[in-house]
């Protein structure tokens, strides 16, 4: 994302060394509070491209390359949603940054509530959007299709799958995804990581049993027509969590609505507690 003169909205990109592994980060905005943004499997910072910005007015705001992902380091340990985890589990520390929100996105999602148990009271909030870790089942056409992609034409039915609007896939999301299939360490980690957490279509983590005895505010928030996550996940938990239907979205609400994202984002963590359930 390109700099600008206001510094609430210049990003700057940083690695940030955690034990020897490298982690890039895009940060944007300032201020007393800050948030924490992690991406799905196969994305990497950008995927936050359209909606850092607008968090960032009063806020400080990190978008995290995953390992495995982006700029960072390849080290993924087996590739579990635990090991993730651990891997970036001091990158709060090595910010500076004390309390603060958490959000995190498809795989991102699962990651973020593995540390959520980690980082207990430090957490503001916990969000989940469009989130692995709430049922058995998801979708795994999409990365199966990705990681055999090698042309513009056998990509685009797969980042497809990610919207329900199909008219919004433009040639810039397929070339990108594309040239990031090409290097062969990264797709050997995504299959790693696909083997690890979504085997046959099933998840191997999955954290609804374990809700109860996380104490911060945790909010959904679900594009209505998702192919990946089954919304039936949320819709489930809404007499035990807040829980924001996108609709007109897929899988990636805060791409394909993004405006309305935003907003319902915004919202949260201006009062994470408002419409939890007591």
């Amino acid at each position: 994302m390109p700099a600008d003169g206001n510094k609430s909205t210049r990003s700057e990109i940083a690695t940030i060394d955690l034990d020897g592994v490298a982690i890039r980060t895009r940060q944007m905005g300032s201020g007393d509070t800050a948030v924490v943004l992690l991406h799905g499997l196969g994305g990497d910072a950008t995927s936050w491209t359209l909606n850092q910005k607008a968090l960032a007015a009063s806020r400080r705001v990190i978008a995290v390359d995953l390992p495995g992902h982006g700029g960072s380091s390849r080290s993924i340990g087996d590739g579990g949603i635990p090991s993730i985890a651990r891997l970036i589990a001091d990158l709060p520390d090595a910010l500076n940054i004390d309390r603060f929100d958490l959000v995190g996105l498809s795989m991102g999602g699962a990651v973020a509530l593995e540390l959520a148990f980690h980082y207990g009271d430090r957490l503001r909030s916990l969000t989940c959007v469009s989130s692995a870790g709430f049922g058995d089942d998801i979708n795994t056409d999409f990365i199966h299709g990705y990681l055999r992609a090698d042309t513009m034409q056998a990509m685009r039915p797969n980042i497809s799958i990610l919207f329900h609007d199909e008219r919004r896939v433009n040639d810039a999301m397929v070339s990108y995804a594309v040239m990031a299939r090409q290097n062969p360490d990264f797709r050997a980690g995504i299959q790693r990581m696909t083997d690890a957490n979504f085997p046959d279509g099933t998840q191997t983590y999955t954290y609804t049993d374990r809700l109860q005895d996380l104490a911060m505010p945790i909010h959904l928030i679900w594009g209505r027509h998702d192919r990946i996550a089954p919304p039936a996940h949320a819709e489930r938990l809404t007499s035990m969590l807040p829980v924001t239907m996108i609709e007109d979205a897929g899988h990636m609400p805060n791409v394909e609505a993004a405006e309305a994202f935003n907003a319902a984002l915004d919202r949260i963590l201006q009062d994470p507690s408002s419409g939890c359930v007591p």
